[in-house]
């Protein structure tokens, strides 16, 4: 029984995938998430400055920086614990299981940690639950989200040339999404920095779903609206991924990121049960059970 439930949760979220993708202009993608945010309903915010500064650059440009949320103490013991588990190409599953940055194999752009190893970091809940960062992506999507992905992966430092997500798209992974990326490394120009054009979430220019070269995003927006981000580790921002966006291949150093991907409730590639428990991996954090439910179980 628990395994056609299984199968039927998954063919739930494959059917929701595969129908908003055929939706592309932002005035329809908006009429369907606005009536899914009024089933699920919102939760109480603190009204926070953060969070209202945060929901607001969200709506204005895509994307908002999110300065409170890392310390020189988090991103050690994330750092620490990612470097401590081997990584997978996604790309290549033949190449298995190796330790990433330093034994990648050759030609590899991009190394993924378990979803296991992610949701158990050290700071990955509180991370992803912070307050501030709540309030401004509930005021995005129009409801409680829900917490439907978190990864972590290496980008290996190689010849610089793009391939899949370092070149510019859109992302289509629900009706209304907003990722939140945290630099756990240094990124300057030579460690793959991402990009994003500023107020593309809410245009309707090159909308078919494929990868798109510089010059045709350049001609369709104007370059100086290209946001690069580099920064310190601990740099941090929210971003309505809808928006173009790429991350550039690493030339020098290799990049550790972390993300949070929130949504308005469970997606194709997310854990399709839960996989930690949340007595053991929550100690000491009040989490919302509705939010973190596609992770964890009581």
């Amino acid at each position: 029984m628990a395994a056609l439930s299984e199968h039927a949760a998954k063919a739930g979220r494959m059917t929701r995938f595969l129908v908003q993708r055929r939706f592309q202009r932002v005035a329809w993608r908006d009429w369907v998430a606005d009536r899914i945010a009024g089933r699920i309903g919102r939760g109480p915010v603190a009204g926070s400055p953060e969070g209202r500064s945060g929901a607001a650059a969200l709506t204005a440009d895509g994307f908002a920086m999110t300065p409170w949320l890392m310390t020189p103490g988090r991103v050690e013991e994330m750092r620490r614990h990612f470097a401590g588990h081997p990584s997978f190409n996604p790309y290549k599953p033949e190449d298995g299981t190796f330790q990433a940055p330093d034994q990648a194999p050759p030609g590899t752009h991009v190394a993924h940690l378990r979803p296991e190893v992610v949701v158990n970091a050290p700071h990955a809940l509180a991370i992803a639950n912070d307050p501030a960062v709540l309030e401004a992506v509930q005021a995005a999507l129009g409801c409680k989200p829900t917490i439907s992905y978190m990864a972590a992966w290496w980008s290996i430092a190689g010849d610089g040339q793009a391939q899949h997500a370092e070149l510019f798209h859109r992302d289509y992974d629900d009706w209304r999404f907003i990722k939140l990326f945290v630099y756990l490394t240094d990124v300057d120009a030579g460690a793959g920095p991402h990009i994003y054009v500023r107020g593309s979430h809410r245009e309707d220019r090159l909308m078919p779903i494929r990868r798109y070269s510089d010059a045709e995003v350049e001609g369709a927006f104007g370059r100086e609206r290209f946001v690069q981000f580099e920064g310190p580790a601990g740099t941090s921002f929210l971003e309505n991924t809808f928006g173009f966006h790429r991350g550039l291949p690493a030339r020098q150093t290799p990049r550790l990121i972390f993300q949070v991907v929130y949504c308005q409730g469970p997606i194709l590639y997310g854990p399709p049960r839960p996989i930690a428990e949340a007595g053991r991996v929550a100690q000491g954090l009040t989490l919302d059970p509705y939010v973190n439910r596609v992770y964890l179980r009581a």
